[in-house]
């Protein structure tokens, strides 16, 4: 397949993600299956990658990476030529905490990462449904007891530069769900690639994420003697295109869209400015989401260091605000 067919095969794709996106903001009736709320785990949904967050969410084509790569797409983490550190930190809402950690160093048969990401929803106090008196009706009672949850993903990665346009990646992670004393595990797998088409920089990238068996939240129930309902991952096909513009190419133009297993289509388009290869402006929207919309953010590279920041706005749930620190040796 020649480079003038995949660059025509991309953009396709994208175009058709868009109409389809456009035609459901439209009102025009879509399929009568809907698939929100069908999968757990779903706090892998939440991009722990700052610099992508702030593009909209544009995760798949953004080109080379630091070791935040492994959480966006694998794939990006082939160019390190160092051994690199991310560290990285989500208010999110509810008073959520999302804390991720990923460390990429290169070999001599392709680029290894490790990573570690972890959600708290810190305490939350217990209610119980009794019946009054008359049994009439059911009121919620505060216990005095506080129960936590929280989620756990900790992997492996590897990435390698095939060609030199053709870049694949693939995560390998271990999961846990945790709710007061009930938990469920899991093993998931990411696997991404990026395409450079030989037109000037434009580069595709598609990634898989999520992927894994279903599995439970409990055994047996005895009380109602019923078999426990088997619970989805999140899996999410995401393609998308990004382009470098201006003379110096220093605009980063990114658009993509997401196909996931639990809820409708959605479209992310992203762009970052470029300030001398010191200070990054980045920007965002993310399409046919129920809350989500702008994002926000800026990054700064100095020697070995860079921090980054992102504000996604959610609407009524408020605003998500976000911070990393990188560094390489």
């Amino acid at each position: 397949m020649n480079k003038i067919k995949i660059i025509q095969l991309s953009l396709m794709t994208i175009f058709l993600s868009f109409n389809y996106t456009l035609a459901q903001q439209a009102g025009i009736e879509p399929t009568k299956i809907q698939r929100n709320g069908l999968s757990g785990f779903t706090f892998l949904k939440i991009n722990p990658d700052i610099k992508s967050a702030a593009m909209g969410n544009t995760r798949g084509a953004l080109g080379p990476a630091n070791a935040s790569g492994v959480f966006a797409n694998p794939s990006s983490i082939s160019s390190i030529e160092k051994l690199d550190f991310y560290f990285g930190t989500i208010n999110y809402v509810a008073d959520i905490t999302y804390n991720a950690f990923s460390v990429v160093n290169k070999s001599s048969f392709g680029n290894i990462g490790f990573s570690i990401a972890s959600l708290d929803m810190g305490d939350i106090p217990e209610t119980m449904n009794s019946l009054v008196s008359d049994g009439s009706r059911t009121e919620s009672t505060i216990t005095g007891r506080n129960f936590t949850g929280g989620n756990i993903a900790a992997g492996i990665t590897y990435a390698r530069n095939f060609t030199d346009r053709l870049s694949i990646g693939v995560n390998a992670r271990y999961i846990s769900e945790t709710i007061d004393d009930v938990s469920m595990n899991n093993i998931s797998f990411d696997v991404g690639t990026t395409y450079y088409t030989g037109f000037k920089s434009l580069r595709l990238g598609m990634v898989f994420s999520n992927l894994g068996d279903d599995t439970n939240l409990a055994n047996w129930d005895e009380d109602f003697q019923v078999e426990p309902i088997d619970v989805k991952m999140p899996w999410d096909f995401r393609v998308g295109v990004a382009m470098d513009f201006l003379q110096q190419e220093n605009l980063t133009l990114a658009i993509e869209a997401s196909h996931p297993n639990d809820n409708s289509e959605k479209l992310h388009i992203g762009a970052q400015y470029d300030l001398g290869g010191i200070i990054f402006l980045r920007g965002g929207y993310k399409i046919n989401y129920d809350e989500d919309g702008l994002t926000f953010g800026a990054g700064i590279n100095y020697n070995n260091f860079n921090i980054n920041f992102a504000l996604v706005s959610m609407n009524r749930l408020g605003n998500v605000s976000m911070i990393s620190l990188g560094f390489n040796l």
